[in-house]
């Protein structure tokens, strides 16, 4: 038997009707899975801003640290620049002991300092003094220079000026006195803190 379609209309109705399902269903499913994926990013989104919110806390905090430890850091890059420089000057340091302990013990006894003025940079001494015996002044040049067998910080020496004056002495009659004036020039690498 052949079946015959009474109503040719209700067949498309119902295709129509499984066709729009179709649709109802995919659409529902790409709203369902559009809605889950932008929750997904919601959360996401959220949890990188939480996170960026607590690295920038973190950065804050340590910039505060930082921004307090600056003062200290200047302070001691400071201290370490001046206690090198503290070094550089102890390393270069000339010990005027020796040349003091050079002219007591090398004077002659009669032979009187009145005046020394020195200087490191041009390492010469300026010695002034006074003798009774115009002899004593060559004396004194000679025994404070260096010679192979008399050690001593001279190198070298010169006479600038010798004056005669009379002064009274003791028995009431003028006695010539010697006023000289001489260079004593020294080893700077000598007298330097290694050295000593």
């Amino acid at each position: 038997m052949s079946s015959i379609n009474l109503a040719p209309g209700t067949q498309y109705i119902i295709v129509a009707r499984r066709r729009r399902f179709r649709l109802y269903a995919i659409a529902g499913s790409l709203i369902l899975i559009f809605g889950i994926g932008g929750l997904g990013l919601f959360i996401y989104k959220r949890t990188l801003q939480a996170s960026s919110d607590g690295i920038a806390s973190q950065i804050a905090v340590t910039e505060k640290k930082i921004q307090s430890l600056h003062d200290e850091a200047v302070r001691i890059s400071l201290f370490e620049q001046r206690l090198e420089d503290v070094s550089k000057l102890l390393d270069s340091h000339i010990g005027w002991e020796k040349i003091f302990a050079d002219l007591e013990r090398l004077l002659p006894a009669d032979t009187v300092l009145t005046r020394i003025s020195a200087g490191s940079e041009n390492n010469s001494l300026t010695v002034s003094g006074k003798t009774q015996n115009i002899d004593q002044i060559a004396l004194t040049l000679a025994s404070l220079l260096k010679d192979t067998n008399h050690p001593t910080v001279f190198t070298s020496g010169t006479v600038k000026t010798i004056q005669r004056e009379n002064v009274d002495s003791a028995e009431g009659s003028p006695a010539p006195v010697y006023v000289f004036s001489m260079t004593l020039d020294f080893d700077n690498a000598s007298l330097s803190k290694s050295a000593i």
